[in-house]
């Protein structure tokens, strides 16, 4: 999806929260969401190797929740920021403030 631009992801967007879907757009969808997979892939690496922890989390939003979060809020598909993203679950709130360092 590299050759495809903010305004055309955010026409996308648009199309979703309105319901005005394309023959095409829920598989731009899904190349959108699977555009963020390496750089997920990156994140919990860096986080394994300097953290020694096994981080969580989904490398990919769910297509009924990003068409949920663009219905409900004013946002746009290229604003969205929770595409991707990893979770870690720590023993108590003092590992949570920094006995370790990302």
């Amino acid at each position: 999806m590299a050759s495809t631009s903010k305004a055309q992801i955010d026409l996308l967007g648009d199309r979703l929260k309105r319901g005005g879907v394309l023959d095409d757009d829920l598989g731009r969808l899904d190349d959108y969401r699977a555009s963020f997979a390496e750089a997920y892939q990156e994140v919990v690496a860096a986080v394994r190797a300097s953290t020694q922890l096994q981080p969580t989390g989904r490398p990919a939003k769910s297509t009924t929740s990003i068409i949920e979060k663009l219905r409900r809020e004013t946002i746009r598909l290229s604003q969205m920021q929770d595409i991707a993203g990893c979770r870690l679950v720590v023993e108590d709130i003092v590992a949570q403030d920094g006995s370790w360092s990302a």
